[in-house]
């Protein structure tokens, strides 16, 4: 068996690959340990370094908060 290494530049073209892959009937893996944060993520997270870190949130709240504002 061959193995071709794609890299792609975000998730549209990643959802395209795959969708085209399963129509070619082309069976394939992803490599999800090659995880990158994108422009917004990283602002997201340079915002939150910048607040006042007397105003804590516990972790576990944080993540629940995520999850039910943006389905992570």
């Amino acid at each position: 068996m061959s193995t071709i290494t794609i890299h792609l530049k975000n998730k549209e073209e990643e959802t395209l690959m795959e969708n085209l892959l399963k129509k070619m009937k082309i069976s394939f893996e992803k490599n999800e340990d090659d995880f990158e944060l994108t422009d917004e993520m990283k602002k997201v997270i340079d915002k939150r370094k910048a607040k006042n870190h007397k105003e804590f949130t516990p972790a576990r709240d944080f993540l629940k908060k995520m999850k039910k504002n943006h389905g992570i």
